[in-house]
């Protein structure tokens, strides 16, 4: 097991110590050792987790911060927490308040965004912080500069101090007063879309793209808005007219062929049922419809194969789903129309 020490940058109280460490460099200096036999604590068997050999708490732990559930606090074994943390840190180590009544003044680290979370992020907050460095630290007295909380992203976060090493998940804590964005690009300009969630970002772009092609909008902005029953929404702005659309029904689009020589080449090499058995033949002469054509008031968004059990079937069927958005009142949704194929075994 690793043993390295954070003395090895000094205390951070002498006036000859001008050199911040960056944030793998601490990690290299991390401590990795067995998870302390305190009164009342336990700890499970050691597993793995992305890399690191922790343990976590057998139930969750009582803080006078709160209690802190088991991936809130997994105490590292073994394992290079350097080369962790060079993987997934995501920038500059958080400062650790020099008491614990100056946690009220750490601000919320909003670490990634779920697109499908309307209305909170994961990532660090003051209550998260304190909880973990009191489990460290048994909740006594501390010297702040001896600790180091590492974001990492995704991944769980990185508290490191004199007598261990903590993997601590992120949590849902509240969404800041200007979320994060990321540019989507369409057929007319770059726009800025409210959303973390690379799927939905796919669906978004492909929406925006069909609307284009089919129906001759130009979107000028996209908003980001949750309703009261608590569903993420995007609306799509052009000059005239607003799309909105339930952010689930957006990355339903995301993976869709919009060539469908693709599935008929898939098929017709033979495929294996999903309850097994030979592999059957699939005869699929091709869609009615290309992806854009307006059927109806329907735009055509793309195309699956996929196995069902109908109602009236013993066994599962190989079909072809032809996904559509539609407009439903003053909302967008995405649905599919199934056709079934006919399938020969050899």
């Amino acid at each position: 097991m690793t043993d390295h020490r954070l003395g090895t940058f000094g205390d951070g109280d002498s006036a000859d110590n001008d050199l911040t460490p960056d944030a793998v460099n601490i990690a290299r200096c991390a401590t990795a050792c067995r998870a302390p036999n305190r009164d009342g604590a336990s700890w499970a068997s050691p597993d793995k987790d992305w890399g690191l050999t922790t343990q976590r708490p057998a139930s969750t732990t009582n803080t006078s911060a709160g209690r802190a559930s088991k991936q809130q606090t997994r105490w590292v074994v073994d394992g290079d927490v350097g080369e962790y943390v060079e993987q997934y840190a995501t920038g500059d180590c958080l400062q650790i308040p020099a008491t614990y009544g100056d946690f009220s003044s750490v601000d919320t680290r909003v670490t990634f965004i779920d697109g499908l979370a309307d209305s909170y992020g994961y990532g660090i907050d003051a209550q998260a912080l304190e909880k973990a460095l009191r489990v460290l630290t048994g909740g006594g007295r501390y010297t702040a500069s001896k600790y180091s909380a590492i974001p990492c992203g995704k991944q769980p976060w990185i508290l490191t101090g004199p007598e261990g090493t903590l993997l601590c998940s992120c949590m849902p804590v509240e969404r800041p007063e200007n979320p994060y964005t990321r540019e989507l690009r369409t057929p007319e300009t770059t726009l800025q879309i409210e959303e973390q969630n690379q799927a939905v970002l796919t669906g978004a772009a492909e929406f925006a793209h069909l609307l284009s092609d089919a129906l001759g909008v130009s979107i000028e902005t996209i908003d980001y808005h949750s309703t009261a029953r608590d569903e993420a929404r995007h609306s799509f702005v052009g000059e005239e007219d607003k799309f909105t659309i339930k952010t689930s029904d957006l990355a339903q689009l995301h993976g869709l062929t919009s060539d469908p020589s693709v599935i008929q080449g898939t098929v017709s090499r033979g495929v294996q049922p999903t309850n097994g058995g030979d592999t059957v033949s699939v005869e699929w002469d091709g869609p009615e419809h290309p992806v854009g054509y307006l059927d109806g008031g329907d735009v055509v968004a793309g195309y699956e194969f996929a196995w069902e059990q109908p109602d009236e079937s013993l066994e599962d069927v190989a079909v072809v789903r032809e996904y559509r958005i539609t407009q439903n009142h003053s909302r967008w949704t995405v649905d599919y129309r199934t056709h079934r194929l006919a399938s020969v075994v050899p």
